[in-house]
């Protein structure tokens, strides 16, 4: 009965182990697509996307990551499609419909601006 039981519970453990590793795994994929903003990024590099994203935190006040993950998650399952492809969508209708804002000379929308906002928190955690 003894080996029985601590098979069993190594094998629940293996899983629980596995399950949570999958868990983080996924979690840090979807925050980097979050916090990546595509397009900008192509033309900006990491430091430059930073210095946006601190600026635009203390023009706003969004500071609270939670906040921020939340608002652009709404916004790419508005176009229920991937999260990429959904934020592609979001950062052109908020073009087209004249959410954007001045940051350093750059002109951007409000998603790609939260995107920033939210890779410049995860970078100084």
């Amino acid at each position: 009965m003894k080996r029985r039981k601590f098979l069993l519970l190594s094998i629940l453990g293996l899983f629980i182990s596995l399950v949570s590793i999958w868990y983080y795994k996924l979690k840090s994929v979807t925050i980097k697509e979050l916090s990546m903003p595509s397009d900008l990024s192509e033309i900006c590099n990491r430091k430059t996307l930073i210095k946006i994203g601190t600026r635009y935190r203390k023009l706003t006040g969004e500071n609270n990551k939670e906040y921020l993950e939340e608002l652009l998650r709404k916004d790419a399952e508005i176009h229920n499609t991937n999260l990429k492809i959904g934020l592609r969508n979001k950062v052109t209708e908020d073009f087209s419909s004249g959410k954007i804002i001045l940051i350093d000379g750059w002109l951007i929308s409000i998603t790609e601006a939260r995107q920033c906002a939210l890779l410049s928190i995860s970078e100084s955690n």
